[in-house]
């Protein structure tokens, strides 16, 4: 929330992320969720229907990665 482009390609280039990263400079998509805690995590389809989201720290990686490889299998 509040990032510019040049902001979340250092980011992207600094934790190598394979993910497409989103700025929200004005806050819209932040407000849009609820005025989501950081870090938040939408995923979402190409067309924006929202397939899974996690709020805070993921604390257990391995099974957040098997839930969204599970989804990804019923696209």
């Amino acid at each position: 929330m509040g990032n510019k482009d040049k902001q979340l390609e250092a980011f992207k280039k600094a934790k190598k992320a394979e993910f497409p990263l989103i700025p929200d400079e004005e806050g819209e998509a932040w407000t849009a969720l609820g005025s989501a805690a950081t870090p938040s995590m939408v995923v979402t389809t190409p067309a924006g229907k929202v397939l899974a989201s996690h709020v805070g720290p993921i604390k257990d990686f391995d099974a957040f990665l098997k839930e969204i490889r599970e989804i990804h299998k019923k696209l």
